[in-house]
């Protein structure tokens, strides 16, 4: 369960430099054209990336339940393209009363993450068969014997 979780969200963090990459190079197509864009080492560095995000999300999702994955991977790709958008692109939340419904929103969404990881299939997954074994078993039968 653990390996899925890492790999999701390492999974997560290269879709978030993907989508960065690709502003990046939709950036240089609309300044310079076609032939600026595909001169550009973030067109090919986005295909790349991208590619390798996508072969982590399998590998994840083949190593463990879905359960174990989907956590990493919605909050770590929303998280890291936040912070990419910030420090690389120097882009600012808007403030005010934008603020309450996007704080809202986010809360809501880790509540969502959180609590679906808690659920009783996680529980069932970590330890298959626990309950289709009875909690107690009683020592004496009162089977009848012939």
């Amino acid at each position: 369960m653990a390996r899925a979780a890492c790999l999701a969200g390492a999974a997560a963090i290269g879709n978030a430099v993907t989508a960065a990459l690709v502003k990046s190079a939709m950036t240089i197509l609309s300044d310079k054209g076609a032939t600026g864009f595909f001169l550009a080492w973030q067109t090919y560095t986005f295909v790349v990336v991208g590619s390798a995000s996508v072969f982590l999300l399998g590998y994840a999702l083949q190593a463990g339940p879905l359960i174990a994955s989907q956590p990493a991977l919605t909050l770590g790709d929303a998280v890291v393209s936040f912070v990419l958008g910030i420090t690389l692109y120097a882009e600012s939340m808007r403030q005010g009363l934008w603020l309450v419904p996007a704080l809202f929103g986010a809360a809501l969404l880790c509540y969502g993450v959180f609590t679906l990881s808690r659920t009783r299939c996680l529980e069932q997954c970590i330890t298959p068969g626990a309950e289709d074994k009875p909690r107690h078993q009683d020592q004496h039968s009162t089977a009848p014997t012939a």
